[in-house]
């Protein structure tokens, strides 16, 4: 099996991406509103609302704006019960977007926590993902100041936060991903905002936050954690929920915790979780995990190389017997 056909594979794949979303004008359609808006229900003055006055309406707008957005057709997936992701950590290159886009992914977290991103690197990496149709989340390695706004300001569809363990940096967290006033984003404006009629209210609207649970304490506190306004999905990391346990990976105690934190999550947050076996996506779809980020770019190469040499060496000793 070659590279890309191992990719494929992966929970049986769709094939190509969606549609991209309407096109961020200001103008929404019902389903593609955030469930946390703040969006006032009166006339008053509303910062959002602001009419940028270098918006340009042409081809090549209408795609630019497309790819800032793409965090809104997330959300839709997530809620009508499955998106497909992965994570791109062990090879952080263009072309890996490429192959992913062509496999059928939904989505990819582009990780800085766990590999050699960069800022210097992540900008290009965004715009492979988007490009090729792909929402295009971020991991950073943690959420002091400025970080987050600095990723979101590179173009990222969203953020994924690791390590979220408190409703209170849940709250320090929206407060860097939301504009006011549910958050405090800082706003530059970018050229390529000029793709949108109203750029504030379009990002706010499309930016897609999820939030980690990986330890014991945070099982705990999901509750709390859940209810922070400005969230989207609350998102299991098996391996060091796993460590926090102390318990092997796989164990009976992670399913447990993740189904403990399931039952307290409300149904208007997105529930996923990190998949090593493409085969039990259904399973985790049927307990809500409908945002699964499966396997990542490095172990997928892994497993398309090994398959490749096994083939080739099968076929060799058919040769030789048959010689």
């Amino acid at each position: 099996m070659l590279v890309s056909e191992q990719v494929a594979s992966i929970c049986q794949i769709r094939g190509p991406v969606g549609n991209s979303p309407q096109r961020a004008s200001g103008k929404r359609v019902s389903d593609q509103q955030p469930l946390w808006t703040d969006r006032p229900m009166s006339d008053k003055p509303d910062a959002k609302k602001w009419r940028n006055p270098q918006f340009v309406d042409n081809a090549g707008a209408e795609k630019i704006s497309r790819s800032l957005t793409r965090g809104t057709e997330l959300r839709r997936k997530t809620a009508a019960g499955w998106a497909l992701g992965t994570f791109v950590i062990e090879s952080p290159v263009p072309a890996t977007l490429n192959s992913l886009a062509l496999a059928g992914f939904d989505f990819v977290v582009i990780d800085m926590e766990h590999s050699s991103v960069d800022f210097s690197r992540l900008e290009p990496l965004i715009a492979a993902g988007q490009a090729a149709g792909l929402a295009t989340l971020v991991r950073p390695w943690g959420a002091e100041v400025g970080l987050i706004g600095k990723i979101l300001d590179m173009g990222a569809n969203g953020i994924m936060a690791p390590r979220v363990e408190s409703p209170e940096l849940a709250r320090a967290i929206v407060e860097q991903v939301r504009f006011a006033p549910l958050g405090n984003r800082g706003f530059a404006p970018l050229i390529k905002y000029d793709s949108m009629g109203e750029p504030l209210q379009a990002l706010d609207d499309s930016t897609y936050l999820v939030v980690q649970i990986e330890g014991r304490n945070a099982v705990a506190r999901i509750a709390d954690i859940a209810s922070v306004p400005g969230i989207d999905a609350v998102f299991v990391g098996p391996y060091d929920l796993a460590l926090s346990l102390n318990v092997p990976p796989g164990s009976p105690q992670v399913i447990a915790a993740a189904e403990k934190l399931a039952s307290a999550v409300p149904g208007s947050l997105g529930l996923g979780i990190y998949i090593d076996d493409s085969a039990k996506c259904a399973e985790w779809a049927a307990r809500r995990f409908a945002l699964q980020c499966v396997s990542f770019d490095g172990r997928m190469l892994s497993n398309g190389a090994r398959s490749v040499v096994t083939q080739a060496r099968l076929a060799m000793r058919w040769k030789d017997r048959n010689a």
